[in-house]
């Protein structure tokens, strides 16, 4: 069967959604009538405490889960509607935790991205594709070691680097900071701004709000599996609202330069240090 190649879509566009969605677990209710659209040309940031069901609900959007009931959406049709390859043409995954069994180098799992656009037009740019996604996710220098060898943070930026050579429109991030340091967390996070710059939508699950606000466009709050808030970092980045869903008393202010929530937890003092 031909396999339909994905057309870009506008910024401001719907890329992908989830409708009154619920999942179930082990029979526990992990998602709970969630509603969320994914807009191309805007990074959404999905946070909330553990358990809240951000991981989750990425993975729904990927079609890894079954759905107990309710849809996910991309490109206005349901998950079932695409064929694995299709969908891997239209999105592209890096989830928290990577596993290869195989020595594999570094390069060999970017080129991995590129698979969905084999025996297509779109494989005339499978080497300027990988150079530029190794590149940007700074893994160049290490690109014929082992993937086993590497540290946590290694491997997580070469499973950015493959779904960012697979050049789909849509780009899912589980955690993508955790294993980071400052400097690559920062770069990871412009990163994804950049891309949304292109017209891209970027969904990423991140446990930093300060991140969230700096960076996304929209942040999604989830809480016990339901949307407890969706909108611009500003609007729903509130210390009532925080302090509620992470049962921890928090306190939000402007950046002295960027105006952009700055949020502190409270801390019972114990004294000065010495």
């Amino acid at each position: 069967m031909r396999r339909r190649l994905p057309a870009r879509l506008d910024p401001g566009t719907t890329i992908a959604a989830v409708r009154e969605l619920h999942i179930r677990l082990g029979g526990t209710k992990i998602l709970d009538g969630v509603t969320l659209d994914v807009t191309a040309g805007q990074v959404l940031a999905l946070v909330g405490p553990n358990g809240a069901g951000k991981s989750t609900l990425l993975s729904a959007l990927c079609g890894d889960l079954p759905i107990d009931s309710g849809q996910a959406l991309l490109y206005q049709e349901p998950l079932a509607h695409w064929s694995a390859v299709e969908m891997a043409m239209r999105r592209a995954v890096m989830l928290q935790q990577a596993t290869i069994s195989f020595p594999f180098t570094v390069a060999q799992i970017v080129e991995m991205g590129r698979a969905p656009w084999s025996g297509t037009g779109r494989a005339d740019a499978d080497e300027q594709a990988i150079r530029t996604a190794m590149t940007l996710a700074d893994v160049i220098p290490f690109s014929e070691r082992v993937f086993s060898s590497l540290s946590g943070g290694e491997r997580a930026r070469v499973s950015l680097a493959r779904a960012l050579a697979q050049q789909s429109q849509l780009l899912l991030l589980d955690e993508p900071t955790a294993a980071l340091d400052l400097h690559h967390q920062e770069d990871v996070l412009q990163l994804a701004r950049r891309q949304a710059a292109t017209g891209d939508a970027v969904v990423i699950v991140l446990h930093d709000l300060n991140l969230a606000a700096g960076y996304a466009d929209q942040v999604a709050i989830l809480s016990n599996g339901q949307l407890a808030a969706c909108g611009p970092p500003a609007e729903v980045l509130t210390a009532e609202l925080l302090s509620d869903v992470y049962q921890h008393k928090v306190e939000v202010w402007p950046h002295p330069a960027t105006g952009e929530p700055v949020i502190l937890p409270q801390r019972q003092g114990a004294g000065p240090r010495r």
